[in-house]
């Protein structure tokens, strides 16, 4: 089940993802993925955007290993790894992985989103995740 998005509403977005589970924006025209949310469709111009439950999986497309806290909130933290992650789907989503040492982290490294229901999981099961999504690494 999808809910149209109100092209200026990041609201609501993040409200579909707590209730429906791990979405990404879709043109309902043709059909692509596309992040960050838009009034239009970057590949028609369409104006029919919904959010659709996807696979919450992909790859390390790039990542930087911070060491040095940017406030004292992330002090804890560190060193963390930030990455862009290119999804299957598609768009690239810039998150923080989580759940991995930063050593082991490689460019092309499956990964999976944390804690949202995904398009292959029961609708029953609640999305616990955190807003943004984080990712961690996908099971062997």
């Amino acid at each position: 089940m999808t809910t149209p998005l109100n092209p200026l509403s990041s609201h609501q977005y993040w409200e579909s993802l707590r209730s429906q589970g791990f979405c990404l924006p879709q043109c309902q025209a043709c059909k692509e993925f596309h992040f960050y949310l838009r009034p239009a469709c970057p590949a028609c111009g369409s104006l029919d955007i919904k959010p659709v439950v996807t696979s919450g999986r992909g790859s390390v497309y790039s990542f930087s290993i911070v060491y040095r806290a940017p406030s004292a909130a992330f002090e804890k933290d560190v060193p963390y790894v930030v990455a862009i992650v290119a999804t299957d789907e598609g768009p690239h989503l810039m998150t923080r992985l989580i759940k991995v040492k930063p050593e082991e982290v490689s460019v092309g490294m499956r990964v999976l989103v944390n804690g949202w229901r995904t398009r292959d999981e029961p609708t029953e099961r609640a999305s616990e995740g955190v807003a943004p999504p984080l990712f961690e690494p996908e099971p062997s």
